[in-house]
């Protein structure tokens, strides 16, 4: 079971009326997570909290996180089971009053039983904020605005700095006709971001005749819609009303007592010995090493290096066996391939080509070396792929990111004494060096680490550049292989090495860095939005430090530090950066000193354990076991972008990049996963999260780098989850469903055409095609009440602007057949949009498929019975092995008469590329093959007639290519190549008949209603794949995100939709358009005729994938004149008083 559960940010001691509400990029994925985080996620209590939770407990964190995938149904059951297992609890009552006016049931009362429990709770505890705002949200929404209004006065006398209930508190005297001006602009003053009230400010002034003192507040608006900080309210949407509308995790409930666990350090375990090496140079690091599982057997391997690697001497290299790892050096004879790996100093392990094997990048004292796992377990040397640093540079250390999102990791360098490398991923076992033209060279200074991590809420992943006597430089990442400087808000030093994760418990990160003169440990508090400040102060060791590494040592839900000088120390987190001293819990042999470590279970309990270099008479590697009294509960979390049906991926296979959250009772951690630790090595190991008592974690958030969530529920501990992510549509286009007599029926996705900014390359854009003719049988569309019923919906992550619907009705003979000459041009012809109609279709006598087997009986009925899958390209979503069907119509297109119309009709599924996996597929040299037409020559040959045939417009679509004057004289055998994946179903020749019998009948639009109905859900009807849309099956929401900007309220839109005019009705995800058209206007069928409709659209859309131009916000919008999307600043959308006048009207749905 899945569901989406989103990170709300709030930092400790934060003001409630302060606390950020929704943003453009976290609008339906900011509910339940900011629910947990005004509730007190991120700072909490370390004792009983963390310990096995009630029954009440855990069922209203079942209850909230049901509500996060909007399932209000089963969470009004979850709250109930709450409330009769502790009836006193105010804050049930008031989850289940929110969930059951989410839920909204008319047989359930469920709006009255709302107020009731409302009600209920005031009568206890008449300062319940919750309850009044909660409240007056319900009165609002009857329409009972002036009771209403004294809920909220009620919340402000409680709250008086709450900029929400200001704002709500004047959208509600603005329907009693008040002023609502004074209470706008206090929610401004409060909330400066809050774009709803400059909207409605404006709206105000607008409507009052004062344009003028109107104008700031649009502009105002125009400028913040675009922003992360921008912020909205929209009611009475769940996760859009405000913090305090939001089910909330109970955070007081009494727990059994629970001693808090003390981490100890057992007997070490020498692992290897040799001879001392000699000196090392100042100028090496504290020893790192990366630790990853061999693809043969799982078994983790150890490659050390550092401070006691000299110059001609290799890495320790540790090979794992047995059901409890028992270490021991591989021997030379082992043939591992990594000898050439001399003096390292540092190592990066991740997997660069998504084969679910680790390679190895070495960071030398002399040279730098690529090696290439292998399945069996060893390395080969990738030579001269990764260039050394120009001349003087030395290497510090490297980090494996998928810096473009492009579902690769790219290789990161940082240099001393020369500029840093971007090494970007081909794709192809190549890369290339960007790092000057990407913005990330960072050409001055010494650069010794980078950390990465998204520091600026925009969903990519941006850089922290730790120096050597300078101070660290942030570089955030602005997609197509781009950053950007940015200010960090303090002076950061980390020569020694750095962090950048989650110490204070609010789900941002921070960063925790070791560097300066003298060298020092300091934490810095992360904002969320680029910046930094200095956090609490660290406890002092007593001693210089010289290395840093990061666990949750206790086991308690937090990261505690661990800090290396002649001893080892560890800082243990109480959950909120505030850290307290074990000392001396690490400590090296007499005459020897600590020259490197990591922390990282190696034992197989969870607990973290101590992987020890000592420098003395003799270097050793030493296994310090860690146990914690006493004892408690973790889980461990490897993430992996490796789809394991296809072995297809959108993110990384290490799983670098994803951000994880997890959640136990009324304890939430947030980690990003990175493999940093604080050395200068990287390694792909399982995040260990304590769970401090708790049996299992309530659930897991996955956020991948393609910008796509997850949640995995109910994770024991004690266990290491392997989690692969979920690949799921995000975007296509709107679907459209039909009244088929007896249901709605599935007919395909359409608009696809006119796909708003989908990437080609940096910078260029494919044109929009928003005119589409959608084929529908007679079968499928029948008259219910004297009028045809259509739904369009908006199933996914993306917007639609739909201009214009209109249906055909054609009536011809019941045995043809007709189609409009329709299909996705590439770089051929664009669709003529003619109605052809077919007296006798040619099927193909004989059909032969990539695999050589004869396919012709599939091919004869649209049936879902396709002639192959094709051979999947598991790098690149929508791209395929090219692949050729090869067709056979014999001799029956010999009599076409020369001047005879024929054309080739082909029936099947497109699975777009997204943008994002076409900009990738380009750095590998893959572009889109659309279908090739070639026809046999006598001689046998194959000869090209049609270059570029184009595709199909989408799901379950016909597509026309002509063929006029290349078929006829004979034998006619066709072959269609193509890399993208296409399923064929159905493919004749077909003459183009007369229409002399041929009747078509428009129908404009008749009613039109936009309205909320949730997300059909993806299946199979026949168990085969791929998936279409069931709208029986409704998912009441969806984890997705919504452009922000301002959309089409619900109500009557038929205004809108009858003609091409550039005015839109504007489609959230789970937003629908119920159209009919009359069918009374149709004369009666004469005997032996059928009728056969096309909807025709004037239509756009645009989804939010990172690389699609523009993807956070309805802007621009487009227009039938505009020369290309992006259009140039020399053209803008239509500005008539008709258009401002019916945007006033009907765009006043916000989302921010």
């Amino acid at each position: 079971m899945q569901l989406f559960i989103p990170r709300f940010r709030q930092r400790a001691g934060e003001q409630l009326g302060r606390t950020p509400l929704l943003t453009a990029r976290t609008l339906l994925v900011a509910g339940l997570a900011s629910a947990l985080a005004w509730a007190g996620g991120g700072c909490r209590p370390k004792t009983a909290a963390e310990a096995a939770a009630s029954p009440a407990v855990e069922a209203v964190n079942r209850g909230v996180a049901l509500m996060g995938q909007y399932d209000y149904e089963g969470a009004v059951q979850a709250f109930e089971q709450a409330l009769a297992a502790a009836p006193q609890r105010q804050e049930i009552k008031v989850n289940l009053a929110i969930a059951r006016f989410n839920r909204g049931k008319k047989e359930n009362q469920d709006i009255e039983q709302a107020r009731s429990l409302l009600d209920a709770v005031l009568e206890q505890d008449p300062a319940n904020a919750r309850a009044w705002y909660f409240k007056g949200i319900i009165l609002q929404h009857l329409g009972q605005a002036e009771a209403a209004v004294g809920c909220l006065d009620k919340v402000l006398a409680l709250r008086p700095d709450d900029g929400v209930a200001w704002y709500v508190l004047g959208v509600c005297k603005q329907r009693l006709g008040q002023d609502s001006q004074k209470e706008l602009q206090r929610a401004l003053e409060l909330r400066p971001y809050l774009v709803s009230a400059y909207y409605r400010l404006w709206q105000t002034l607008q409507a009052a005749g004062e344009p003028q003192r109107a104008a700031p507040y649009l502009e105002r608006f125009k400028q913040l819609r675009d922003s992360s900080l921008a912020e909205t309210i929209e009611l009475p949407q769940y996760n859009q009303m405000g913090d305090l509308a939001l089910a909330l995790p109970l955070t007081d409930a009494p727990h059994p007592a629970r001693e808090p666990a003390v981490y100890r350090a057992g007997q070490a375990k020498v692992l290897v010995t040799r001879a001392a090496s000699a000196p090392a140079p100042a100028s090496r690091p504290f020893g790192s090493a990366a630790i990853f599982a061999r693809a043969r057997d799982g078994q983790p391997d150890i490659v050390f290096g550092g401070s006691t690697s000299a110059a001609g001497q290799p890495g320790f290299l540790l090979r794992a066996s047995g059901k409890d790892p028992t270490f021991a050096p591989a021997p030379a004879s082992a043939g591992l391939g990594l000898d050439a790996a001399e003096a390292p100093l540092a190592f990066a392990s991740g997997d660069y080509d998504n084969d679910e094997i680790p390679d190895l990048f070495v960071v030398g004292e002399q040279s730098n070396r690529l090696f290439h796992g292998t399945a069996d377990g060893a390395f080969t040397e990738a030579a001269g792929v990764i260039a050394a640093p120009s001349a003087g540079g030395r290497t510090r250390s490297a980090l494996w990111i998928d810096a473009d999102h492009d579902g690769d990791l790219d290789l990161y360098v940082c240099n001393a004494g020369a500029p840093n490398q971007l090494f970007n991923n081909n794709a192809d076992g190549t890369f290339k060096e960007i790092a000057v033209e990407a913005g990330a060279a960072v050409p001055e200074g010494d650069s010794v680490l980078a950390l990465a991590g998204d520091i600026d809420g925009d969903r990519d992943t941006d850089l922290i550049v730790l120096r050597a006597g300078a101070p660290a430089k942030i570089l955030l990442n602005e997609l197509t292989g781009k950053f950007r400087e940015a200010a960090s808000g303090s002076e950061i030093h980390g020569d020694l090495g750095g962090v950048l994760q989650d110490f204070t418990g609010d789900g941002l990160p921070d960063l925790l860095v070791l560097g300066g003169s003298p060298a020092a440990l300091k934490l810095f508090v992360g904002d969320g939005h680029g910046q930094f400040k200095p956090g609490a102060e660290l406890p002092d060791t007593g001693e210089t430090p010289r290395g840093i590494r990061v666990a949750d040592a206790d086991l308690d839900g937090d990261l505690d530090g661990a800090v290396f000088g002649r001893e080892g120390h560890l800082l243990l987190n109480d959950g909120t950066g505030h850290f307290t001293l074990q000392a001396r819990v690490w400590t090296a042999s007499p005459g020897a000193e600590i020259a490197g470590a990591e922390l990282a279970d190696l034992t197989g309990d969870l607990v973290p354990d101590l992987l020890l270099l000592e420098r003395g008479q003799t270097d050793q590697v030493k296994l310090v076991p860690g146990s914690l009294s006493p004892s408690t509960t973790a889980l461990a979390l490897s993430p992996t972008g490796v789809r394991s049906r296809d072995k297809r991926t959108r993110s990384p296979a290490s799983g670098y990049g994803v951000t994880l959250t997890v959640r136990a009772g009324s304890h939430e951690q947030v980690r990003l996963f990175t493999g940093q630790t604080g050395g200068f090595s990287q390694s792909p190991l399982p995040a260990v999260f304590g769970l401090g008592g708790a049996a299992r974690a309530d659930y897991v958030r996955l956020g991948w780098s393609d910008a796509v969530a997850q949640i995995e529920r109910a994770l024991p501990a004690g266990s290491v989850h392997p989690i692969a992510e979920t690949q799921r549509k995000i975007s296509s286009c709107p679907v459209l469903f039909t009244w088929n007599g007896s249901r709605f029926e599935f007919i395909t996705d359409f608009a696809g055409v006119g796909g708003l900014g989908y990437f080609i390359a940096p910078g260029e854009y494919a044109a929009a095609q928003p005119v589409d003719y959608v084929k529908i049988a007679p079968e499928q569309l029948q008259p219910r009440n004297g009028r045809y019923e259509v739904r369009i919906t908006e199933p996914m992550e993306e917007a639609s602007y739909v201009d214009r619907l209109e249906l055909l009705a054609i009536d011809h003979p019941a045995a043809w057949q007709a189609f409009p000459d329709e299909r996705l041009a590439v770089a051929g012809p664009p669709p003529t949009h003619e109605l052809l109609v077919v007296q006798h279709p040619l099927f193909p006598q004989h059909a032969v498929n990539p695999a050589g087997e004869e396919c012709a009986a599939a091919l004869r009925a649209v049936d879902r019975h396709y002639a192959f899958e094709p051979a999947l390209d598991r790098r690149f979503f929508g791209f395929c092995q090219r692949h050729s069907l090869t067709l056979d119509f014999g001799q029956q297109a010999a009599s076409v008469g020369p001047g005879e119309r024929v054309y080739l009709f082909i029936n099947g599924y497109l699975e777009y590329p997204y943008s994002q996996t076409t900009y990738a597929a380009g750095q590998a040299g893959v572009a889109w093959e659309p279908i090739r037409i070639e026809r046999r020559q006598p001689n046998g040959e194959w000869r090209t007639v049609v270059p570029d045939a184009g595709a199909l417009g989408g799901m379950s679509r016909t597509m026309t290519v002509d063929l006029t004057g290349l078929v006829g004289g004979g034998s006619c055998e066709l072959r269609l190549t193509s890399n993208l994946e296409i399923y064929y179903d159905q493919i004749f020749l077909g003459v183009a008949a007369a229409s002399d019998r041929v009747q078509v009948h428009r129908l404009p639009v008749d009613t039109a209603n936009l309205q909320y109905l949730g997300f059909p859900r993806e299946a199979s009807p026949d168990g085969r794949e791929p998936l279409i849309y069931d709208y029986a099956q409704i998912e009441p929401d969806a984890p997705f995100q919504v452009l922000s900007g301002a959309y089409t309220r619900y109500g009557d839109v038929k205004e809108l939709l009858t003609d091409f005019d550039d005015e839109y009705v504007l489609l959230a995800p789970g937003d629908e358009i119920a159209a009919t058209f009359d069918a009374t206007r149709l004369p009666p069928l004469a005997s032996g005729m059928t009728r056969s409709f096309v909807l025709v659209s004037h239509a756009y859309c645009k989804d939010m994938d990172l690389y699609t131009a523009t993807p956070q916000t309805l802007a621009p919008m487009p227009f039938r004149g505009m020369s290309r999307y992006p259009y140039p600043a020399t053209e803008r959308y239509p500005d008539t008083p008709r258009h401002r006048q019916l945007q006033g009207v009907y765009n006043t749905r916000l989302v921010e």
